[in-house]
């Protein structure tokens, strides 16, 4: 399966790049570091786990064309940790006294989810002189890699491929034919992580990266 998985995420980037190669302009890798979270909703009654971020590596693969004056469309190829941290809890409804929820105390839990991340963006950027700041804007796809967790509530029926939407936004300077930028993400998704009623989970992420550009046109 998951051999399947990064098939198809390579057919999909290989894809982009063909359509990208035909008018580049840059390409270049950004690494750094993110900072996840998921939100549980726990269905039909209004209930939320609380939770605290996990952290993790990120590195990116990216290529710029089709570029203008100031917009023009870039493509990430990405490496992602998700999850959280929670406690394993039970809840339980006393239908005796007002449907009140009772929520019991577990140990503190792990999960973490692996992706690869492909992002065709549309990239703004300003400025005329050597510092330029832009920014991305685009739909995502995570395809999941990996499944961990040291909870003894685990799921099961993880969704494979998961659509999204992201915004970032960075600082680049540029030298000669190259750039050196600073880049802000934050990822949300459209579908939830587990994708079945009564427990929704969904993913959060924001990353940090330091990264080079290589111009291949104006």
């Amino acid at each position: 399966m998951k051999r399947s998985l990064l098939t198809i995420a390579l057919i999909m980037w290989a894809g982009i790049l063909a359509i990208y190669g035909q008018f580049p302009s840059s390409f270049g890798v950004k690494a750094g570091i993110s900072v996840a979270d998921q939100t549980y909703t726990l269905t039909p009654i209004d209930y939320n786990l609380e939770t605290k971020a996990v952290m993790g590596p990120t590195f990116s693969l990216f290529v710029e064309a089709f570029r203008g004056n100031h917009f023009s469309f870039q493509a990430d190829l990405s490496y992602f940790l998700k999850g959280s941290k929670s406690n394993t809890q039970s809840v339980t409804v006393d239908h005796m006294n007002n449907d009140q929820i009772i929520v019991n105390e577990g140990d503190m839990s792990t999960s973490t989810f692996t992706y690869l991340s492909i992002a065709p963006m549309a990239r703004y950027r300003m400025g005329q002189g050597s510092w330029k700041p832009y920014f991305l804007l685009g739909p995502r796809l995570d395809i999941l890699l990996k499944y961990k967790s040291d909870s003894e509530y685990t799921l099961d029926d993880q969704n494979q491929f998961i659509p999204g939407l992201t915004f970032g936004a960075g600082l680049e300077y540029k030298l000669q034919r190259m750039g050196l930028f600073a880049e802000l993400q934050y990822q949300g998704d459209l579908i939830p992580v587990s994708g079945a009623d009564p427990l929704l989970i969904n993913n959060h992420l924001i990353s940090f990266t330091l990264g080079v550009r290589r111009l291949v046109s104006e």
